[in-house]
């Protein structure tokens, strides 16, 4: 009979590798705080900034304090991550992301997910 502490501890560390951004290769659902949104994927964090319209990149493992942004040295990866965000949020460009709370709940009602005037 094999042992099977080696397949269990290989299960917990890819699942903690995971659930820190190391091995997801989908991204998690985009957070937000205030108007800044970030994604995680690929054990990478990309960040906007709605309101400012700026975009980041970050190393979720070497830098999970968010210090120094990625974007100019991989311009691939933020591409790949633009995308990913966009797709989430179904939006053609970052110019479609409200820049305000205030911007999402008047779209919401104008689409009738808040009980607004909207189509249904």
């Amino acid at each position: 009979m094999r042992n099977p502490l080696p397949a269990l501890a290989l299960a917990a560390l890819a699942a903690a590798l995971g659930a820190a951004g190391g091995l997801a290769t989908r991204p998690s659902a985009p957070s937000a705080e205030g108007p800044v949104w970030r994604l995680r994927a690929r054990g990478l964090v990309y960040r906007f900034h709605a309101a400012f319209r700026t975009e980041a990149l970050f190393d979720a493992c070497a830098d999970p304090r968010e210090t120094r942004d990625l974007a100019r040295e991989r311009p691939a990866d933020l591409e790949a991550m633009r995308g990913s965000f966009l797709r989430y949020l179904r939006r053609e460009s970052l110019g479609q992301v409200p820049a305000s709370s205030e911007e999402w709940r008047l779209q919401m009602e104008r689409h009738g997910y808040l009980g607004g005037g909207g189509p249904r």
